[in-house]
């Protein structure tokens, strides 16, 4: 098999190169970053404990079954994954950056991926991580033939690995992959992951603690090992002393669950948190002014969204789902209800993706449109109903585009939830439902993929396009492309030919997301979803 090899690598995923050793210190630097509060100007301690404020209860601390932002904000640092994202920097896609693999070699059809793995490194259970490990995670959900198989990470994980075709140890520090098609971006998704996460688990923890049992008893290779859960309350992770990397400067992590806006704002300013994510559009003036650091980042790879439920009689006409799209105003929505801390979103590729067109269109706000849409549908003002549902962060959002379907003559009303329920609700949609949130998003281009494929074919949603063929060809077409100079048309080109169908709707990204205490020192958030915490440090 004839290789690639460079020593940069292009934009498109880190394309066939083998990377070098040196470039692990990118990840393991301790020196600090843009975007954090006073303490970032003083020089990095050690010790002290960082106390989280999250805007979600997490789901559960099992790699291939978990879901959500803020549980992979945690997941990550227990789990480490094959290769990393340098997330020191505020600007720019993250460069691909060694980590339980040491360098990796892509064939010329970018269909097999062949990694030198890290010696010397065990899990925090004491057991060897090496290339049967890696095996053993990854037949988990991918061999049904293997004893330790799980039909839950199987379903979960399909959204990156559907088209594996193979995984070989070729010796104990060597591990292939193999793709039925090319996959530009694998080596892109394997850090970059809310849901189908590809962090490595302790095999002997999984055979002692069982499929469900894993999430309570996580164990992984990373800078910082599981303690205690204390479901509502807090998740506490401390620092791994057996870790095989720099050491983080924390000692303690302390994740809380705050759903509410207010309540969460006044934690960290009491000082009962350090840090908070989905920071309410009104507080943040305030917050500054207060001397917290609210930073700003308008390339992030997070996109607000809204699925629609193809069970709804009314959803499977697409000039419903075209009226809808014109009869919310986007832009308002991100200057009015966020108070222009978010922007408008009008594809479903996100500002921070590799394939971001700015000129990217599905359909203009026109509320004229929408109600001749309605009508040549053959409904009248009112006739068309349906339920919005929502976590309880996202209510204002959703009251939003109610008013704005009022408008033009659909009855939608508003079911909100906390976190958990609203994943519960939302897995068990009855006819009744109209649409739901989403908060999700990847710098991969093959995010249009993974939202197609979780948002609309795994909901029959193809069923009710009429440009369904049209649309998968030209998603499969970017998906088995092996040439990085083609690769953002043709994802460009994929997302153009799904909008016509307007079978998602995109609502908006943030572009100010975390507030931050000035006794935190080193925090960076970057273009991505989720930050490193080996970097930060806290004030004595």
């Amino acid at each position: 098999m004839k290789n690639k090899s460079s020593s940069t690598p292009p934009r498109r995923a880190a394309f066939a190169w083998t990377a070098a050793l040196a470039v692990s210190a990118l990840l393991l630097s301790s020196c600090g970053g843009s975007g954090s509060g006073a303490a970032a100007g003083s020089r990095p301690r050690d010790g002290g404990t960082l106390v989280v404020g999250q805007y979600q209860e997490v789901t559960q601390f099992d790699p291939n079954r978990q879901y959500s932002w803020e549980t992979w904000r945690i997941d990550r640092n227990i789990y480490e994954t094959l290769v990393d994202e340098d997330l020191s920097s505020p600007t720019g896609v993250p460069k691909i950056v060694p980590r339980l693999a040491t360098s990796w070699k892509v064939s010329d059809d970018a269909r097999t991926y062949t990694f030198t793995l890290r010696q010397g490194v065990k899990f925090s259970d004491g057991t060897p991580f090496d290339a049967e490990a890696v095996r053993f995670n990854v037949r988990r959900f991918s061999d049904p033939a293997f004893k330790y198989y799980d039909k839950v990470s199987a379903a979960t994980m399909s959204l990156v690995y559907g088209d594996l075709a193979s995984v070989e140890v070729v010796d104990d520090h060597t591990v292939r992959y193999s793709f039925k098609h090319p996959f530009l971006d694998f080596l892109r998704q394997i850090p970059n992951s809310g849901n189908a996460a590809s962090g490595i688990f302790s095999p002997a923890a999984l055979e002692k603690y069982g499929q469900d049992g894993l999430a309570d008893h996580p164990v992984g290779t990373g800078p910082f090992t599981f303690q205690e859960r204390v479901r509502g309350d807090h998740t506490t992770l401390v620092r791994n002393t057996g870790y095989w990397g720099a050491r983080p400067h924390l000692d303690k992590v302390v994740f809380k669950p705050v759903g509410d806006d207010q309540s969460r704002v006044a934690a960290l300013r009491s000082g009962a948190v350090d840090l908070i994510s989905r920071v309410p559009p009104d507080s943040v003036a305030s917050l500054e002014k207060a001397g917290f650091t609210v930073p700003e980042n308008k390339s992030v790879p997070q996109i607000i969204y809204y699925s629609y439920n193809f069970q709804n009689p009314y959803l499977r006409d697409k000039r419903v789902r075209q009226a809808i799209a014109q009869a919310v105003d986007r832009r308002q929505l991100a200057a009015k209800i966020y108070k222009g801390y978010a922007e408008a979103a009008t594809s479903i590729i996100n500002q921070g993706n590799e394939a971001y067109d700015p000129s990217a269109v599905d359909y203009p706000y026109d509320p004229a449109a929408a109600k001749k849409l309605i009508a040549d549908a053959g409904y009248r003002p009112g006739q068309v109903k349906f339920t919005i549902l929502s976590d309880t962060t996202g209510q204002p959002t959703a009251e939003f585009i109610q008013q704005g379907l009022k408008a033009v003559g659909i009855d939608a009303k508003v079911e909100s939830f906390e976190w958990i329920t609203y994943g519960t609700r939302t897995a068990n949609l009855t006819p009744t439902d109209g649409m739901y949130l989403g908060e999700w998003g990847y710098v991969a281009a093959n995010w249009v993929r993974i939202a197609h494929d979780h948002s609309v074919v795994a909901h029959d949603g193809d069923k009710y396009s009429d440009t369904s063929d049209a649309t998968n060809k030209a998603i499969e077409a970017a998906a088995h492309n092996a040439d990085p100079a083609k690769a953002t048309g043709l994802w460009q080109d994929a997302a153009q030919a799904w909008a016509k169908d307007a079978t998602i709707l995109p609502l908006l990204s943030f572009n100010r997301y975390y507030a931050v205490s000035s006794r935190v020192g080193g925090f960076v958030w970057p273009q991505q979803d989720h930050y490193d915490l080996s970097r930060i440090w806290v004030a004595s």
